[in-house]
């Protein structure tokens, strides 16, 4: 089992890379917890989430360095994670956790493992530029070759990996789950939350949770909630996260005035307010076409909520299959009338589900996978 792992965070900008940036400080909690031999290497602190960074001053047994630094957009991360692994000395596991894998210096026998999030591109071409899709065409088989390990978030990446790259490919590929660490939706013992919370909470309410990307497909959510609130005509709908142009037009021209008066784009939140929105939803609701994972819906049931979500690519396999699925996600009609079912019936997770997946997706538990992972791949 490797003692020791580094992880380069230059690809991490708060706010700027959705579900991954999340998803690599669980893994570090975790990781923290299993083994003494964590390092994380970054830039600049004002690239790292503030509640991370609080993390980050309570435990100084994680090691970190700051170095690298290039100005620049959030590509520079290419050439820094390159200047990183050609100054490595030493022949610890670097995690490089966002599908690049600098290439070697020769004759290095350093061990490199990579986490590839998604191929969406292959799936949704419509959704990437043609520069893009051109550019990962042509980086990825060469990733499968050189990384000593590939680790993918759900089996369904794995199965599109097969389809896309080849079952050879595939076979060099470990399935890790993102960790969830629940902790950091708790509320400190003696707070509550502020006035604006307050209120929100105080009505009954549709959450939906993402980066408003176009393949998130929240303007069929939107359309759907138009129908609702004549069933339900107390409901609002609150979206978190980074918003877009798109659905802020879409809400400003598309919508009935009832319908705009009771949608709220809240934008980011804390990680305690959220956990409080989580908690108190009626429902929570993912219209995604693609999700390589989806982490708000594991962790809207895993703080007791019922989900509705699309029973497409990983969400399925990620929720144990204890959520509500609807399998044509860009049908209004199919969303309007399983949300309306599921606010009929009203039944929130059992606590054998909240602790199943609690258990399954911890970040200790996580590590642990990642550990075994690269142990076989050594």
């Amino acid at each position: 089992m490797p003692d020791s792992i580094e992880i380069p965070l230059f690809a991490i900008r708060h706010k700027q890379i959705g579900g991954t940036e999340l998803a690599i400080y669980n893994l570090i909690r975790g990781l923290a917890a299993s083994t003494g031999g964590v390092r994380i290497i970054y830039d600049r602190d004002e690239h790292l989430a503030p509640e991370f960074r609080e993390w980050l001053a309570r435990h100084p047994d994680v090691k970190r360095m700051a170095g690298f630094r290039l100005p620049g957009p959030k590509n520079v991360r290419f050439f820094q994670e390159a200047l990183f692994e050609w100054s490595r000395r030493n022949s610890h596991w670097v995690l490089y956790p966002n599908y690049f894998i600098p290439p070697r210096r020769p004759f290095s026998r350093h061990l490199n493992a990579v986490v590839l999030h998604d191929i969406q591109y292959k799936v949704l071409p419509a959704y990437h530029s043609a520069s893009r899709k051109a550019w990962l065409d042509f980086y990825l088989p060469g990733m499968f070759r050189r990384a000593d390990a590939v680790v993918l978030i759900s089996q369904s990446e794995k199965r599109y990996v097969e389809e896309f790259f080849g079952s050879k490919n595939a076979e060099r590929c470990d399935v890790v789950y993102n960790a969830i660490d629940w902790d950091r939706f708790d509320r400190p013992v003696g707070t509550a939350p502020s006035s604006d919370i307050a209120e929100l909470l105080s009505r009954p309410y549709l959450l939906s949770v993402c980066h408003q990307f176009p393949h998130k497909n929240l303007q069929t959510l939107l359309l759907a909630f138009e129908h609702l609130i004549f069933l339900h005509p107390d409901l609002y709908l609150y979206m978190v996260g980074v918003d877009s142009a798109s659905n802020r037009k879409f809400v400003a021209t598309r919508l009935s005035n009832a319908a705009r008066d009771r949608v709220r784009l809240l934008g980011f939140l804390s990680d305690q307010d959220l956990g409080s929105l989580y908690r108190e939803a009626q429902l929570f609701v993912l219209p995604s076409l693609y999700e390589g994972f989806g982490m708000p819906a594991v962790e809207a049931l895993g703080l007791g909520t019922p989900i509705v979500v699309s029973g497409t690519t990983a969400l399925p396999e990620v929720t144990l299959g204890l959520g509500n699925y609807v399998d044509s996600p860009e049908d209004v009609e199919a969303w309007v009338s399983q949300i309306d079912a599921q606010l009929s019936i009203n039944a929130r997770p059992t606590s054998e589900t909240i602790q199943a997946l609690r258990t399954a997706y911890s970040p200790a538990t996580v590590a642990q996978s990642l550990l075994s992972a690269l142990d076989k791949r050594q």
